[in-house]
């Protein structure tokens, strides 16, 4: 049975273990993640965490902006 929990905990220390890692390195990741029987019912939650990594990536470029635009002042 494969643990959706277990899942994300890997997610979470990916990130944290690649800073710099992209959408695709991710992806990837996931893929490793999930067993090849599983795969088509676990899909979802794999374009689920892509989406989700995304969205912190466009923070970190709208954040790293925003001290950028400070620095002038």
């Amino acid at each position: 049975m494969f643990d959706t929990n277990n899942f994300k905990r890997k997610i979470k220390q990916w990130i944290i273990d690649h800073p710099s890692g992209d959408v695709q390195d991710l992806r990837d990741f996931c893929e490793e993640l999930i067993p090849p029987h599983q795969f088509s019912s676990y899909q979802w939650l794999i374009e689920q965490t892509l989406g989700w990594y995304q969205h912190i990536l466009n923070n970190k470029k709208v954040s790293s902006m925003s001290l950028s635009d400070d620095e002038g002042f």
